[in-house]
């Protein structure tokens, strides 16, 4: 009962955080920018 809450609450957060970014007008983060941001956090760079 316990997993069904937690799962409950997941999907909340997913479709918030869905209908925001689709007010927002903000497109998703690509795949090359997420590789770019880790790629400078694991080389310790900073902006």
């Amino acid at each position: 009962m316990v997993t069904y809450g937690c799962l409950a609450i997941l999907f909340l957060f997913v479709l918030i955080k869905g209908v925001t970014l689709y007010f927002q007008g903000r497109k998703p983060v690509t795949r090359e920018d997420s590789d770019r941001t880790l790629y400078t956090i694991l080389n310790g760079e900073r902006d």
